[in-house]
């Protein structure tokens, strides 16, 4: 092979590469993608319309209310924490741009790259999830429509399930508030396991 021919195909080679990676990363759950949704998020908050903004009250409310729901039905209580509450209040703001519950944002950031913005390795949380919903009735955005909001979550098996999940430790709600809209995304997760450790298996009973 003349030098010209292998200059050739190693160009060819490495041009095939990047094609294959440009082709894997949008799709894939990278650092990148987790970090660029942390800007994001920030950004979207700051510019919410003079009609919109969070509800700090409710978050607190609904972080309570379901902490109290698992205890009424023999799970653990979880602690509500501050960690998630950007992301969820972001994930709100998006749902309520686009008109409908997501678990996507406007932005094209899956669940797991929301959740990765901020935390170190989110391949160390045995579980996580998230529940969204939003209450458009006509009336006062108050603790009434907020525990509405919340039946709408109990009154779905899937939704249900997925708040009463035993490995849960932790939840963070975001609520924001348009008009007597309200927008709600609760973002439930276990402790981390410890690094260089197998989180599958990690409190397996």
């Amino acid at each position: 092979m003349s030098m010209l021919s292998s200059r050739k195909h190693v160009i060819r080679l490495v041009a095939l590469l990047l094609l294959a990676a440009a082709s894997i990363l949008p799709a894939g759950q990278t650092a990148q993608a987790s970090s660029d949704y942390a800007y994001y998020a920030r950004a979207l908050l700051s510019k919410l319309p003079e009609n919109a903004g969070a509800r700090p009250d409710l978050e607190e409310y609904l972080d309570k209310l379901v902490s109290s729901y698992r205890q009424s039905k023999g799970r653990k209580g979880l602690i509500a924490s501050d960690l998630m509450r950007e992301a969820a209040r972001a994930q709100a703001a998006d749902m309520m741009f686009t008109g409908k519950s997501n678990h996507r944002s406007r932005s094209g950031h899956s669940f797991d790259q929301r959740f990765g913005a901020y935390v170190e390795d989110v391949e160390l949380y045995r579980a996580k999830g998230e529940n969204a919903a939003s209450d458009r009735k006509k009336g006062p955005a108050d603790e009434s429509k907020a525990r509405a909001l919340f039946a709408l979550w109990l009154a779905s098996g899937g939704h249900r399930r997925n708040l009463m999940k035993r490995d849960y430790d932790y939840v963070s709600t975001g609520v924001i508030q348009r008009g007597d809209e309200l927008w709600a995304v609760q973002m439930f997760w276990s402790k981390p396991a410890p690094p260089n450790s197998n989180p599958l298996i990690i409190g397996v009973e």
